[in-house]
């Protein structure tokens, strides 16, 4: 009888903690405006749009720590409205002004061979914030790469690419549809940005030649409402060697797994909480090492993450083994 009181614990537990935290886990509420349907409507770009120059109330920005997307590189901007800014108050998401657009572009830079020897633009994804609310869309490169248009579902498009030890790879690159932007920007039952937290914009970057405070650049720009760094943290950069193996590994599942999985993540029920912020003895880690491993190392339905991958991140996956060895 004992042990079959401690089966149906074992059983019973994660239900229950399902059905507790999935108060108030309604739908997403629909878009509250229309789409363009071409990214030249926006009036973003200055100029040919493919070289991707903002206008005047565009502010292009960097993170410490990035998703990983087939080893593709990313053009990000903010664009604010005329004469609004952000205000950071915390080290989590600023507040954004309503009207704000946010624009991603992810491009395969020129190669030293024939076949990827151009620049090729493959997507622009947009969150515009409006009324208060988080609206997602993607728009696909054409393939003169003179304009991009609104994706209604996924799409797969065949890219050649070097990695980052200058291997050729070859995969069928996907675009993701709305419902898969949902997945991985949902939060409880809004959507919200991901990269731009204000740790993960808190770093040194390169401007006009000059090495400068990204969050002092923002605030200079007055794009940012910011007094002081005083009281930020910064999220470290999981590719910079001279930093902790640790650290680089925390935020790699931050920025990679952690807008799943945690409390308000469509994630949730694995009892996973990969923030950055969370206490290791309370992210489900140690006990599920070999499920993190596996589910990185593994292409198709099973591979983590499941949303903008479709080629294994070698660098990562040693990242996160070697990190996992330190808690034995």
């Amino acid at each position: 009888m004992k042990k079959v009181l401690i089966l149906m614990g074992v059983l019973l537990i994660p239900i229950l903690f399902i059905i507790l935290n999935n108060t108030g886990r309604g739908t997403v509420a629909k878009d509250n405006l229309v789409f363009r349907d071409k990214l030249s409507d926006y009036n973003l770009f200055k100029g040919r749009i493919a070289d991707l120059v903002p206008n005047d109330q565009g502010f292009s920005y960097e993170l410490a720590s990035a998703l990983f997307t087939d080893y593709t590189d990313k053009k990000r901007v903010i664009f604010l409205p005329k004469g609004k800014k952000m205000t950071a108050s915390d080290d989590g998401l600023p507040s954004f002004p309503d009207g704000t657009i946010i624009a991603k572009t992810f491009f395969y830079p020129p190669g030293d061979t024939v076949e990827n020897s151009r620049l090729q633009l493959l997507e622009t994804r947009l969150l515009i914030h409006k009324d208060g609310q988080w609206n997602a869309a993607t728009y696909q490169w054409n393939a003169s790469q003179d304009e991009a248009f609104l994706l209604m579902d996924s799409a797969s498009v065949p890219v050649s690419f070097l990695d980052d030890k200058g291997v050729e790879r070859k995969t069928n690159y996907i675009i993701p549809s709305r419902k898969d932007c949902m997945a991985c920007h949902r939060q409880g039952n809004h959507l919200l940005p991901i990269g731009p937290k204000i740790r993960n914009l808190n770093r040194i970057i390169v401007h006009d030649r000059d090495s400068i405070q990204q969050l002092m650049l923002l605030a200079k720009q007055e794009a940012l409402d910011l007094k002081s760094l005083n009281g930020f943290s910064h999220l470290p950069a999981y590719d910079d060697a001279g930093q902790s193996t640790v650290e680089r590994a925390r935020a790699y599942l931050e920025i990679n797994c952690a807008h799943c999985h945690n409390p308000k993540g469509t994630a949730y029920m694995t009892m996973l909480d990969l923030r950055y912020e969370s206490p290791l003895n309370e992210t489900g880690i140690w006990l599920k090492q070999a499920k993190i491993i596996g589910r990185m190392s593994t292409l198709g339905e099973m591979h983590m993450p499941q949303k903008g991958t479709t080629v294994l991140h070698d660098e990562g996956i040693l990242l996160i083994k070697t990190y996992l060895k330190t808690l034995k």
